[in-house]
C-alpha cells in the first residue's frame, strides 16, 4: 500500500503555510486516516518524509501509519 502526505493549511490557507501534515492511505483520495478531509490540490509528499517534515504531522494519523507500515531497518532510506 502506498501512502501520501498531504497538508493541512491554517486560517490563512495556503500562503499562510502548512498548519499540519496528514496521511492519506491512497495519492487519488481525500480522506486522512485520522477521518479529516483534506483538500485534493494541497501540497503532497512521499510518505517517506513522514517524521521529516518541517511542520508536524497528525498524531493519529501518524499512529494509524506506523500500524500499516511499520518502520524497520532501512526501510526509510
Amino acid at each position: 500500500m502506498t501512502h501520501q502526505l498531504r497538508a493541512e493549511y491554517g486560517p490563512r490557507g495556503r500562503s499562510g503555510g502548512v498548519k499540519t501534515w496528514h496521511v492519506l492511505r491512497s495519492a487519488s483520495g481525500t480522506e486522512a486516516m485520522c477521518g479529516r478531509t483534506v483538500d485534493a490540490d494541497a501540497e503532497a509528499r512521499s510518505e517517506t518524509e513522514w517524521g521529516r517534515t518541517e511542520r508536524p504531522c497528525c498524531q493519529q494519523c501518524g499512529s494509524l501509519y506506523l500500524h500499516e507500515a511499520p518502520l524497520t531497518p532501512g526501510d526509510r532510506g
